[in-house]
Parts: C-alpha cells; sequence; structure tokens
C-alpha cells in the first residue's frame, strides 16, 4: 500500500504536476490525520469501557459494605436505647425508692455496663484515591466525608469506654456483686448475643447468681452511683444521637448507588 501511493507521489513530480502533488499531500495527511483520530476514538472508547466496568464493580462493593454497615449500625443504636432505658430507670428508682422492682435491678445494670463499639467495613477506594472512579458527584462528597462523619461516632464510643473502665466498674466492684451482672447477661439477657460475632451460636448456662443479699434501696441511694447513671444516660443518648445521624447518610449513599446502577 505504501510502495502504491510511492508510485502516484513520483509520478506527479516526474510529470511536473505540481499542483496535483500538493493536492495528493495534503489528501494524504488528512487521511493520517482521521486515522490518527480513529485510533484515538476507539482508545477513549476503550478507556471509557473498562473505566465503567470498574465503577459498577466498585459501587457493587460499597452497596454491600454499606448494607453491613447500615445492619450493624441499626444493632448499636438498639444496644444504646436499651442502656438509655435501663439508667433513667435506674434513676427513677434513686429518686423514688418506693416504686423499685427488684429483679429489674439487676437486668437494668446489665445493660448499662456494655460498650457497644461501630466497627465497620472500610473501603479502600478513599484511602486508595480512588474516588475519581465514581462520575456521581453528590455520590462521591458523601463518600469523601465519611471518614469524618464516622469519627463522630467513634469519639463518643471511646469517651464511654474510658468511663464505663476507669469510673462504673470499679464502683460496681465496690458496692455491688458484679458476679449478678455477669449472670444476667449470659442468662437472661441478649446483650451478650448482639455482640457474637455469630449471631446464632448459643451459649451454656454456666453463671449462677451469688446468693449474698443485696441492700438495693441503699446501693441505688448512693449518690456517686446516680452521677455515674447520669454519664451513662447522657453519653449513650449523645452516641445515639451521631448513631442515628450516621444512619441517615448511609442510607443517603445507598439511595444513591441504587440510583445510579439503575441507569447503568
Amino acid at each position: 500500500m505504501i510502495k502504491f501511493f510511492r508510485h502516484f507521489r513520483q509520478g506527479y513530480i516526474s510529470e511536473g504536476k505540481t499542483k496535483k502533488y500538493v493536492l495528493y499531500a495534503i489528501g494524504e495527511i488528512i487521511l493520517v490525520v482521521i486515522g490518527i483520530l480513529i485510533a484515538l476514538s476507539l482508545n477513549n472508547w476503550k478507556d471509557a469501557t473498562v473505566q465503567h466496568k470498574e465503577e459498577l464493580q466498585t459501587l457493587r462493593q460499597i452497596r454491600e459494605e454499606f448494607s453491613a454497615n447500615l445492619a450493624q449500625l441499626d444493632e448499636k443504636i438498639s444496644m444504646r436505647a436499651a442502656m438509655v432505658n435501663a439508667g433513667t430507670m435506674l434513676l427513677t428508682y434513686h429518686d423514688d425508692p418506693s416504686i423499685i422492682i427488684p429483679d429489674s435491678v439487676v437486668v437494668y445494670l446489665a445493660r448499662t455496663t456494655v460498650a457497644p463499639t461501630f466497627d465497620p467495613i472500610t473501603n479502600d477506594l478513599i484511602s486508595g484515591g480512588r474516588l475519581y472512579l465514581i462520575r456521581n458527584l453528590e455520590l462521591r462528597s458523601k463518600l469523601s466525608k465519611w471518614p469524618s462523619d464516622l469519627v463522630q461516632v467513634t469519639e463518643e464510643e471511646t469517651a464511654w469506654i474510658f468511663i464505663l473502665r476507669n469510673n462504673y466498674i470499679p464502683f460496681l466492684y465496690q458496692n455491688y456483686p458484679v458476679r449478678n451482672i455477669n449472670a444476667a447477661k449470659w442468662n437472661r439477657l441478649d446483650v451478650v448475643q448482639t455482640l457474637l460475632m455469630d449471631k446464632t451460636s448459643t451459649t451454656p448456662n454456666i453463671f449462677r447468681s451469688s446468693k449474698e443479699p443485696v441492700d438495693l434501696e441503699a446501693f441505688l441511694a448512693n449518690p456517686k452511683l446516680a452521677d455515674i447513671l447520669s454519664s451513662v444516660v447522657s453519653s449513650s443518648l449523645f452516641a445515639k444521637t451521631q448513631s442515628e445521624s450516621l444512619r441517615k447518610n448511609i442510607t443517603v449513599i445507598l439511595a444513591l448507588i441504587d440510583s445510579e446502577l439503575k441507569a447503568k
């Protein structure tokens, strides 16, 4: 083919047909340019196809991860709601001993001595600098803000764990049979089951409550207990509120992903 075109060029030159040669040269240049443009278009089309497949795969992966995160977060919100209720009831008993229901005290104590922590599945999309794969700008913005939104919840969890380990548990060891609280957790409540990795696992009834009598009125009347319980309620309520805000963000992200997947 090259020899064929070269033959035409040499023929025009030898015959002195300069005008035809110039026109032919221009036409040849145009053909080369068109060929280059076609090659570039094909290459861009291939790149776009690959990027489209990567985006779809990424969206499906993020959807799976955030769906799991939502389920886990709902469990933690439920636990914090139970902590708020339990702490509030114990404070009510402190304020009005006449309404104390003895069997409920240990149940409420068990519910207030847990530390629900949200441990979401994290995607390397942000840390790996792959957000460019997401073309939806609103979704990209939501995902970029996810780490900072998460911090708002984890900071409250960390603060509560400090109070639990350094104030609440030491107080209980000195003023209440902690054995009874552990027995309530393992034998009568869903608290432990919620925290287990395998939600279907069963645990043997190995704990027994202490036979030592407990002066519930004196225990609940302790002003230090009331202070700690106020921290239980306040910390749990704040973490619950932050978690509910985070939940809204997750549902928005999932809705945006579903919309993108349907459109593609």
